[in-house]
């Protein structure tokens, strides 16, 4: 299994987003809302062989209020990548040409419970 790199800008935007009276945990809802929406459209679009299109990141953005692709950002937010980065390691994409869609171990994903997908999730970023 490959490792994925999460830097420091991830872990304070993070801690920035940590609402402790909140049950809601917004990092397991956004890697699902990625997969889903993936899922949804079948294919997403590929601007280089590990970046999905910047539009993807903006409707999510809208999605969650994060604001993390403000302005004409072309490269995706530290967020963002470390989503794909998780997704492409666990095996939960297919890597096209020109695009991505999901694997069967990413439908499998979406049927996990959300401590099992936290879990996952949080291995990568503590290994």
């Amino acid at each position: 299994m490959g490792q994925v790199q999460a830097t420091t800008e991830l872990f304070q935007w993070l801690n920035e987003q940590t609402d402790l009276t909140s049950y809601q945990i917004d990092l397991v809802d956004g890697f699902v809302f990625m997969l889903k929406k993936i899922k949804h459209h079948g294919h997403i679009r590929l601007t280089a062989p590990d970046t999905i299109h910047p539009r993807f990141w903006k409707c999510h953005d809208r999605t969650f209020g994060y604001r993390l692709m403000k302005g004409n950002r072309r490269r995706p937010a530290h967020l963002y990548k470390f989503y794909f980065d998780v997704a492409k390691v666990e095996g939960l994409l297919h890597i096209h040409k020109q695009s991505v869609s999901l694997s069967d171990k990413g439908f499998q994903f979406l049927t996990y419970s959300k401590e099992i997908q936290l879990d996952r999730l949080c291995h990568h970023i503590w290994m």
